[in-house]
């Protein structure tokens, strides 16, 4: 006869294991006899997983003496929270950014243009209350400007 392929041999190691296991229609189990009786790499294979299949069925169940402990569901929720905070800190960055850029833009089109050299000096608690308020409403109107474009 002509030579088995390789992508036959593997799906009869498949058709082993579920023959082992019981598995198999009666149709598949025809099939596998069939290559079986010709394919003597095949019937090797097939000795040799009987073999060790009834080993491992024949060997009686040790008793653990130390239990073995799976690990809860908490470390997933704690990874799950863990991105969602990672998450989290990137949008405040983006968005703080995004409201700093704005303000600057903002302000710098406002006020007149000042010497480098000199900073800006707040001299009144008003002056610095009116600064704040104009962030706020820069902000807001980020937000709002963003919720729109969404």
């Amino acid at each position: 006869m002509g030579q088995i392929s390789l992508q036959t041999c593997d799906r009869v190691h498949e058709l082993v294991s579920a023959w082992l296991d019981g598995e198999l229609s009666e149709l598949e189990g025809v099939r596998l006899q069939a290559h079986l009786a010709v394919c003597a790499g095949c019937r090797t294979y097939a000795a040799g997983a009987t073999e060790a299949a009834r080993l491992v069925r024949d060997t009686p169940l040790e008793e653990l003496k130390v239990p073995i402990l799976l690990p809860g569901r908490r470390p997933a929720v704690a990874r799950k929270m863990q991105a969602v905070a990672a998450a989290a800190v990137v949008v405040a960055t983006v968005g703080l950014s995004a409201a700093l850029g704005t303000l600057s833009l903002s302000s710098s089109s406002r006020a007149p243009a000042r010497s480098s050299a000199q900073p800006a000096k707040l001299r009144f608690p008003e002056q610095e209350l009116r600064m704040l308020e104009r962030a706020s409403q820069a902000r807001s109107n980020l937000v709002i400007h963003s919720r729109i474009a969404l």
